[in-house]
């Protein structure tokens, strides 16, 4: 069922304010993002050849424990560790 008397204008010039409001805040947030995305793109800093990248830095883990230490070869997702 729909409303009896809807006149958009008068409407419209009712929630101007509150319309207002929320235009700001969608605003605001879009430049929050755009600026995080900004900032984390110009930190960012291009690997070097020492930098290990997946399965390598996980066996040189596992190669460079201490004399008398064992290192476990534990596998994130399972609740066994040998």
């Amino acid at each position: 069922m729909s409303a009896p008397d809807t006149n958009i204008e008068r409407q419209e010039n009712n929630h101007k304010p509150a319309l207002l409001g929320i235009r700001g805040a969608v605003i605001f947030g879009v430049v929050m993002i755009v600026l995080m995305i900004a900032f984390t793109m110009s930190r960012g800093e291009a690997p070097s050849s020492e930098t290990l990248i997946g399965d390598e830095a996980e066996q040189t883990m596992e190669r460079s424990g201490a004399d008398g230490v064992t290192v476990d070869s534990y596998k994130p997702g399972t609740n066994e560790s040998n």
